[in-house]
This record gives structure tokens, C-alpha cells and sequence, in this order.
């Protein structure tokens, strides 16, 4: 049996081609690389878009705005908060939870 080629595979940063909205910049660069908790803020003052936590907060804050199916949550987007560090034993029970 004859055996299928694959296309070649392209090897790219997404971080390079993405362009992140001019209004989120000052927030996306205030964010450390440190653990911590994030979150999305649209119009409402209220109510966060989403919240999250990670253990390097602008990692995943950027992770979120690269893929195609989360960047409706950037579009809405307004500004970007996160807090870091979490307390010794916030930190503790996240590695064990």
C-alpha cells in the first residue's frame, strides 16, 4: 500500500504573529511572571469576564489571547488585572489540589 505524505509541518511563534490590541498593552506588560490569580474585565466594573490562576500569570493570561476560540474573551476585553503572590499556604494546597 502506498504510503500518504504529509504536508511539510511549519514551525511558528504564535506570540510572533499575534498582535495584541493596543488598549490591553500597558495591562498585558504589568503582569509578572509569578504565581498568582487574573482576571478579564469587559464594561461591568462588577463582574469579571473571567477569572483565573496560574503559576506564571502573564504565561497564561497570554496563552488565553493566542487561541482563536478564547479571543472573543479579548474582544470584550477592557482591562487586565492580576494578583501575585499568593500567600505560602495558597500555594501549598494548589500544588497537592
Amino acid at each position: 500500500m502506498a504510503r500518504k505524505q504529509s504536508a511539510p509541518r511549519l514551525e511558528f511563534e504564535a506570540a510572533a504573529i499575534y498582535e495584541y490590541p493596543e488598549h490591553l498593552r500597558p495591562w498585558l506588560e504589568a503582569l509578572p511572571k509569578l504565581p498568582g490569580v487574573y482576571q478579564f474585565h469587559g464594561d461591568s466594573d462588577t463582574m469579571p469576564l473571567y477569572i483565573g490562576k496560574s503559576v506564571n500569570l502573564r504565561s497564561r493570561v497570554l496563552s488565553h489571547l493566542r487561541t482563536p476560540e478564547e479571543a472573543a474573551m479579548l474582544r470584550q476585553s477592557r482591562r487586565i488585572t492580576g494578583s501575585a503572590p499568593l500567600a505560602s499556604w495558597e500555594r501549598c494546597c494548589w500544588r497537592r489540589g
